[in-house]
């Protein structure tokens, strides 16, 4: 994900928005880009009234399948995570929520994007019950999710791969045994890397959970596998003796 430009929508100006064509700014370049469709500006509003957030202040980053925005909610930082229905890729979603025996089917596009919103918010609540190092969850709504903000005084924490831990036996010891929480806990990863992983004032911290599954999933090894790999080769090239069969061994058992 790449950074974006700060804007802002209060709950005064989402109302606005449902009851008449935006003009310009952030809504017009959203709504084309099918961030801000018109049932998720619906859905924002209705998640403002039940208080998730209460305003809308800055993008922290892009994607092709979702966007991160910084919110507000009674004077704190919130992230809000949306996932663009138009953009998504419906294909590669689906082999991940098959399978999943929480989840029921759907019969549209948007569904199973909601879907993958809940799938998301379902995971984070695992691994935090796991006291896996992740974001809080405060709930979803259709296609958005709300949580935790990770960072300080509005300013997101950096990626590990953008900003390396400067205690890098530190770092892997505590992933290591982060990923052996979210095993036990019931889930693996399934995309774990330097990219899902921010460093919060050198404390590593996993986001982006969308594609995680229960370890009763048949492909829950292959993924676990996948994840350790990554995570091994990027913590060698940190300078940290890293090996996959050592780690699967010690997550596993």
């Amino acid at each position: 994900m790449a950074d974006g430009n700060d804007f802002y929508l209060s709950r005064h100006e989402k109302r606005g928005l449902k009851r008449e064509k935006p003009r310009s700014g952030v809504e017009d370049r959203n709504v084309s880009e099918g961030v801000f469709d018109r049932r998720t500006l619906a859905a924002l509003d209705k998640a403002m009234r039940r208080g998730f957030i209460d305003e809308l202040v800055g993008i922290i980053a892009t994607g092709k399948e979702a966007n991160v925005y910084r919110g507000i909610r009674d004077g704190r930082s919130v992230a809000v995570k949306i996932y663009a229905v138009e953009a998504a890729d419906f294909t590669r979603m689906t082999e991940y929520v098959r399978g999943d025996v929480r989840f029921g089917g759907w019969k549209n596009r948007r569904q199973l994007i909601n879907t993958w919103a809940k799938k998301e918010y379902s995971n984070l609540m695992l691994a935090s019950r796991a006291k896996v190092p992740c974001p809080a969850t405060i709930g979803f709504m259709e296609n958005i999710l709300f949580m935790q903000f990770i960072g300080e005084k509005g300013k997101p924490a950096p990626r590990m791969k953008d900003s390396p831990p400067k205690n890098s036996q530190k770092a892997y010891d505590t992933t290591v045994d982060g990923i052996k929480k979210m095993w036990k806990g019931g889930l693996v990863h399934g995309d774990l890397s330097e990219y899902n992983i921010l460093n919060d004032a050198e404390k590593p911290v996993f986001i982006d959970f969308s594609q995680g599954l229960l370890t009763t999933h048949p492909n829950a090894q292959n993924l676990l596998e996948r994840d350790i790999a990554n995570i091994a080769k990027y913590f060698r090239n940190q300078g940290v003796e890293s090996d996959e069969k050592e780690i699967l061994q010690k997550v596993t058992k």
